[in-house]
């Protein structure tokens, strides 16, 4: 599979979750639990949370990481893909 379709089932299964349980935003060891209950990227035990770690890295440095996954302070955070904006919004005065 490649990066990409697996970036897409990866952010359509951690949007219905989210929107399962109410949340805006998770962390990348909450995000890696739920693809693993639902089958979708395994986790790592001794490491909660570092194969989903590992494919967010891959993206950040080849810069196709989406608008809606963030690292803020050495820990990522996810958002429904759905509430980010697609383009710029300009207001005028």
């Amino acid at each position: 599979m490649q990066e990409i379709d697996k970036l897409d089932t990866i952010q359509h299964c951690l949007d219905e979750y989210m929107i399962h349980l109410g949340k805006h935003e998770i962390d990348e060891i909450e995000a890696n639990s739920a693809l693993a209950h639902a089958g979708v990227l395994n986790d790592d035990e001794p490491s909660p949370g570092r194969p989903l770690r590992e494919i967010l890295m891959r993206l950040r440095d080849s810069n196709k990481l989406p608008q809606n996954i963030i690292q803020r302070y050495g820990m990522w955070k996810i958002r429904i893909s759905n509430s980010i904006a697609k383009m710029p919004l300009f207001y005028q005065f």
